[in-house]
């Protein structure tokens, strides 16, 4: 099972940042029984979400000649909550880039007002196959829609 953490890319400059959104639904499999009177979207999947963003951002940026893996995540600060109903803005920003791994930095926003904020997000990068690339990009342009 898959779980993509945000539902839409709102403008990617190619190598440098994106934004996106994640529109929390009632509905949303990890908000049933979280907090039954009061659910809100668990930070760490916040951080998930533009961890996700800054992958695609990173991806892209390579012309999906590399998948962009999570391994560390550092300096979160958490100043708010998204409950269902809240569209949360991400934003990331790709810090460094090279064959072997990259470094965004991200941000989430609930009405203009900050979230959650990351520091550094390091991914290593996993080599596509020539062949799987119009694959990778057929699927990764799904989120631009």
């Amino acid at each position: 099972m898959r779980f993509i953490l945000f539902d839409r890319v709102t403008t990617a400059i190619p190598g440098t940042e994106a934004a996106g959104i994640k529109n929390v639904s009632a509905q949303e499999e990890f908000l049933i029984d979280h907090y039954p009177r009061r659910p809100v979207m668990p930070a760490p999947l916040i951080v998930e979400s533009l961890a996700q963003l800054g992958g695609w951002a990173i991806t892209t940026a390579t012309q999906y000649a590399a998948l962009a893996l999570m391994v560390m995540v550092k300096q979160i600060e958490v100043t708010g909550s998204a409950v269902p109903g809240d569209r949360i803005d991400l934003k990331v920003t790709i810090q460094t880039i090279n064959d072997y791994g990259a470094q965004v930095t991200g941000a989430a926003y609930v009405a203009g007002t900050p979230i959650l904020t990351v520091g550094t997000i390091t991914y290593v990068l996993y080599s596509v196959p020539p062949e799987e690339r119009e694959a990778v990009k057929q699927r990764y342009q799904y989120y631009t829609r």
